[in-house]
């Protein structure tokens, strides 16, 4: 568990963090290592995709049977590129960061539209997916939703010898 990644997102954030988990320490630790805010996911609308620009009925129709022109799509439109930007800073820090493998956090609407967009090699490195929204959460309750614990260490009680394991004697064994 040397090389892992914790990645976190939502349609607006997309926080990276690399798990640091030795025999050394008590506890695992994250370190944030890249943090990304999407912009189009707050901006607001330009004033020609607002609800009154260019609006004007057709003269024989009258006020109420005319034909507004609304754009219905617009908003999966925006979701749907998001998750692309999402699934395309995923895979390329998967690439370039080297990593072994990595745990996912993303809300249960876009977490597998976030898998699907992926390509094939970033998918296989992906070994957990929480179904949560922990965009804003601390790195204590990221360890905890992903279960990640103390690594196992070699305890006082077991002598290494060769290739072979053996019980170290007990106090009452050596007297």
């Amino acid at each position: 568990m040397n090389n892992k990644l914790v990645v976190v997102a939502d349609l607006g954030s997309f926080k990276a963090y690399k798990l640091e988990a030795s025999s050394l320490h008590s506890t695992p630790r994250l370190e944030l290592i890249e943090e990304l805010n999407l912009t189009d996911a707050n901006g607001k609308m330009p004033p020609e995709l607002t609800e009154l620009a260019g609006r004007q009925h057709a003269p024989m129709m009258g006020k109420w049977a005319t034909p507004w022109g609304e754009r219905h799509n617009i908003e999966l439109e925006r979701k749907r590129r998001l998750i692309k930007q999402v699934a395309h800073n995923l895979s390329a820090l998967l690439s370039r960061d080297g990593s072994e493998g990595c745990y996912l956090a993303a809300s249960k609407e876009i977490s597998n539209q976030i898998i699907a967009e992926l390509p094939r090699g970033a998918r296989v490195k992906i070994e957990k997916i929480v179904p949560c929204d922990l965009t804003k959460a601390e790195k204590v309750d990221l360890l905890r939703h992903f279960e990640i614990s103390k690594p196992k260490s070699i305890g006082p009680h077991l002598l290494t010898v060769g290739a072979q394991t053996r019980k170290s004697p007990t106090i009452r064994q050596q007297l």
